[in-house]
């Protein structure tokens, strides 16, 4: 049937390939021809109108010119003037004649006032709502050329001149104001009226003067429209003269040649459609079966069995090359099936993280990589925008896509992960196609690899700020001991043992701070070597306090702090390593030191009950607050001083910390009632 139908179509398309360029061809001959004669039309309207005006402007300027005009405005014989000029008007066949002398109506009908108020030479005016056509001229004294005033003649452009221009013109003529009213016409039932711009119905009559050529209906008769302005005094188009030519024998000859047309056309398919009936049969059997094997094909049977046709020659050809693509694609699926399920596998193992973009920033793939990374599910993240499943931290900033790197580099973006948690990402793009962000593009798309360097970029902040803290923590003792040997060595001759002994206190106070950052340091690298140990055995806590206090006198000294201890008297011995409970104390009165003002008063609190001995080291300093209690006992965190004199590297409170959970014990911080802060820790009685 579709054959038949094709074979229909052919000859439809060859008819009418010669028939309807022809028909197109005089159709379009004879428009241009009727437009071309609207045009001529209008010119010769213009023409006619040019010498309308040309004959006002001489009986004006005859009737300027007459002595007996001249010597009635002299006299200011004005009833003797209206009367000649009526005399001439009626002589002239005038519809305007007036005489106008200092921009007032001197002589003529009163209802022509407006004419003198700035009377020109010739021009079309609307006057008292009426289209006209005036012209003037000025009124000289022969005798001693002194101007007398002006006289202006006149045409009403009324229905009965507009029927004189259709005689002259052969098209009727119509008059319009510039917002559109028809304002006189030669044209029966103007009021019943419809335009066509280019086959569109206008919707006003100004549209079709703006367009300046149209198609017009007038109770069932079509004319072929075209327009003229009409210019005033000011040069400007005060009213628009309307050409309208009829086409209605034109309309009924283009009618006549597409019925001829298509009854011929029709006539032809119908023999055509015989003929071809029959040998479209011929060929329907084989193809109907090779049809039914596509469409289970198209629909996803793809190893539904094709038949092998003898005949006729070309379709059995047809089968054959069918037969074979079928083989090649099973394959060529089989192939593709293979590397996608590879592809998938690699992707999916490696742990960074994998995502794809289209043309519009949404994700078309998402890795369990990138699952990790950011908390979201491939089933949730595809669909979305990027900017919707990668969200700065910041969300003030720039968003995601306009921090993607170009294909080949690579970036570290930090975004907040769907459980609130900061992470850095270094993402490295490539494009699979080219990333355009427009409408024709949509599945160009780009893809992104993710690797959290979060814990990298932590470690790399830590390490620089750890060297430059370090470097100031060794710096400021050597720099006092340096001083100090220096000083000994000029001045010792004149230097008394007391001068000696002040002189070498700091250098023994530079040698204490020394060596607890060296024992603190040696401590975090066995901590972090896993070769921290500790060595318990039968102790007295108070005794490690002592020697604590006897460690940190001197930078307690310098600072003109006190230290106050209260314990009872009957505290039992423990299991514990002295030393490192030392270390401990040393530890928290040195950061009670360095946090309380000179001359506070640094308390140290011991008692025991329920089994556990608990150590409060209470200081006078600015206390701690609760955002930071919890990092407060990590690597490296600290608070500087109120008085920025002591600074630290952030690891007295993290051996104190290490030491403490290896007796088992636990260490805390919170405030003091009075002002600054109590760190303690609690040991087990074992």
């Amino acid at each position: 049937m579709r054959l038949l139908v094709a074979f229909l179509l052919l000859i439809v398309l060859t008819t009418l390939s010669t028939s309807v360029p022809a028909y197109w061809l005089t159709r379009r001959q004879l428009e241009q021809q009727a437009w071309q004669n609207v045009h001529n039309a209008r010119q010769a309207t213009l023409s006619l109108l040019q010498a309308e005006q040309v004959r006002l402007a001489d009986l004006a300027q005859l009737f300027a010119e007459r002595p007996t005009l001249q010597q009635l405005v002299r006299r200011n014989a004005l009833s003797e003037l209206s009367s000649y000029l009526q005399d001439f008007q009626t002589q002239s066949d005038l519809d305007i004649l007036v005489f106008c002398q200092d921009g007032r109506l001197l002589a003529g009908d009163v209802v022509f006032t407006a004419v003198c108020a700035s009377p020109s030479s010739n021009h079309f005016t609307l006057l008292n709502g009426q289209p006209a056509i005036l012209a003037s001229r000025p009124v000289t004294d022969t005798t001693n050329q002194q101007l007398l005033g002006a006289t202006v003649t006149g045409r009403w452009l009324d229905e009965a001149a507009l029927n004189q221009l259709a005689q002259n013109t052969g098209v009727a003529h119509t008059i319009l104001s510039p917002a559109g009213e028809r304002l006189s016409s030669s044209l029966a039932g103007v009021d019943e009226v419809s335009f066509s711009v280019n086959g569109t119905v206008a919707t006003s009559q100004q549209d079709v003067l703006l367009a300046q050529q149209s198609e017009m209906m007038v109770k069932d008769n079509t004319y072929l429209v075209a327009y003229m302005p009409l210019p005033g005094a000011s040069g400007e188009a005060v009213i628009f003269s309307e050409v309208a030519l009829p086409v209605n024998d034109l309309i009924t000859t283009e009618r006549q040649a597409l019925a001829v047309l298509v009854i011929s056309t029709a006539v032809v398919v119908l023999l055509a459609g015989l003929l071809g009936g029959w040998y479209v049969r011929q060929l329907v059997a084989p193809l109907q079966k090779l049809t039914s094997v596509a469409e289970q094909i198209s629909q996803g049977d793809l190893i539904a069995p094709i038949p092998l046709i003898s005949s006729p020659a070309e379709i059995s050809t047809l089968a054959t090359a069918l037969h074979r693509s079928q083989e090649m694609m099973l394959h060529s699926l089989e192939e593709q099936s293979q590397a996608r399920e590879w592809l998938n596998t690699l992707i999916q193992s490696i742990v960074e993280g994998v995502v794809t973009l289209d043309g519009y920033g949404r994700i078309t793939f998402f890795s369990q990589g990138a699952e990790t990374l950011t908390g979201w599910s491939a089933g949730e993240a595809v669909g979305m925008t990027a900017n919707e499943v990668f969200q700065m931290v910041e969300p003030e900033s720039r968003r995601f896509l306009e921090l993607v790197p170009p294909a080949g580099s690579k970036r570290q973006i930090v975004i907040r992960a769907r459980s609130g948690k900061n992470s850095v990402l270094a993402v490295t793009g490539a494009r699979l196609h080219p990333l355009q962000q427009d409408l024709a593009q949509p599945s160009a798309r780009v893809v992104l690899v993710l690797r959290d360097v979060t814990q990298e970029e932590a470690v790399r902040r830590l390490r620089s700020y750890f060297l430059a803290n370090i470097s100031h923590e060794f710096r400021t003792p050597l720099s006092t001991l340096q001083a100090s040997m220096e000083l000994l060595l000029d001045e010792q001759e004149n230097l008394s043992a007391t001068e000696m002994r002040e002189l070498l206190k700091p250098s023994y106070l530079s040698l204490s701070s020394l060596q607890t950052l060296i024992d603190n340091l040696l401590e975090s690298s066995s901590i972090e070597a896993g070769e921290f140990v500790i060595r318990p055995r039968p102790c007295l806590i108070q005794d490690s306090i002592t020697d604590a206090l006897h460690i940190v006198r001197p930078l307690l000294e310098r600072r003109q702090q006190a230290v106050s201890r209260r314990e009872p008297d009957d505290l039992p011995e423990i299991t514990a390593d002295p030393a490192r409970l030392t270390q401990v104390v040393v530890n928290l009165l040195t950061n009670g030191s360095k946090y309380s003002p000179p001359g506070a008063t640094i308390a140290i609190e011991t008692q025991w009950a329920d089994g556990r001995l608990r150590v409060a080291v209470c200081d006078e300093g600015p206390g701690i607050p609760p955002a930071e209690r919890d990092n407060l006992f990590h690597r490296f965190v600290r608070l500087d001083s109120v008085d920025r004199e002591q600074y630290g590297i952030g690891l007295g409170l993290y051996v104190v910390k290490t030491v403490i959970e290896a007796h088992h014990g636990r260490v805390g911080v919170e405030d003091r009632p009075d002002g600054g802060s109590v760190f303690w820790f609690e040991l087990p009685f074992v």
